[in-house]
């Protein structure tokens, strides 16, 4: 009912809160308040007040960590420390050296994944195309032998606070909303999809680089996006399922197309 449903909301929310202040503790003392009020800002304020645990500003990290980024400096750490048993590297949104792909690949994929790496991490204040784009997106890069490799084009939405269980889009900053592009499929439910031939991948991204309003992003669907109208959609929707049985054949399943979108 909705009373169990409610208490359910509010133990998650509280379990949350105490998950913030465990990895908070990993940081240096002086910085936590800060970064915890950043989470909290508007309203999430009063949560802080009246529901929540106050931040402990006094117990001294084991770490060493710059206090200039704290939880930049410990992020790449982590890294660093788990390297070998990271089964999954993420040069494409963690670029190092100007390398933005993954070892191992052909000319064509990795000039492909550089391209895309362009999209990634950039706030929506200076991309603008991130505000027309839904949560999940999947980019279908065909190969000249015939093969084809599918990213995720996840958008991470930025919120002011995450304390209320009502009105979310009163909360959200979508200047400072971010792109994450990712090998293979990331959603069961995507929003969307574009199919870009591996040699106009750069062209792709450079067109969404550009794109300053909607009539210009509807440019971009026309162009590679595979809308319900599209006479090959099926095609592509089923391939998709094909590509997580190839791929990952112990997650994979059909996906739902019930949140599709006709950008």
């Amino acid at each position: 009912n909705v009373s169990h449903q409610g208490q359910t909301r509010l133990y998650f929310d509280l379990i949350r809160n105490g998950a913030e202040l465990n990895f908070l503790r990993l940081l240096p003392a002086p910085a936590r308040q800060a970064i915890l009020d950043d989470w909290y800002q508007q309203g999430g304020q009063l949560k802080l007040k009246l529901a929540y645990t106050r931040v402990d500003t006094a117990t001294a990290t084991g770490l060493t960590i710059a206090a200039a980024k704290p939880r930049e400096d410990f992020a790449h750490q982590l890294l660093a420390r788990y390297a070998a048993v990271n089964a999954r590297p993420d040069p494409i949104n963690r670029c190092e050296a100007g390398h933005c792909h993954r070892a191992g690949l052909t000319a064509e994929l990795a000039a492909a994944e550089q391209s895309l790496s362009r999209l990634s991490g950039r706030p929506g204040a200076g991309m603008a195309v991130i505000g027309q784009l839904p949560e999940a997106t999947l980019i279908r890069v065909q190969l000249a032998d015939g093969r084809r490799e599918i990213y995720s084009l996840l958008r991470n939405r930025a919120h002011s606070n995450v304390a209320f269980m009502f009105g979310e889009e009163l909360r959200y900053q979508p200047q400072l909303d971010t792109l994450t592009v990712y090998p293979g499929i990331l959603s069961s439910y995507p929003n969307f999809m574009f199919a870009v031939r591996a040699g106009e991948v750069s062209a792709f991204v450079q067109a969404m680089e550009r794109v300053r309003s909607a009539a210009e992003f509807d440019q971009v669907v026309e162009r590679w996006g595979v809308r319900r109208s599209h006479p090959e959609f099926w095609t592509y929707f089923h391939d998709l399922s094909a590509y997580l049985q190839e791929t990952e054949p112990r997650e994979a399943g059909v996906l739902d197309m019930n949140r599709y979108e006709n950008l």
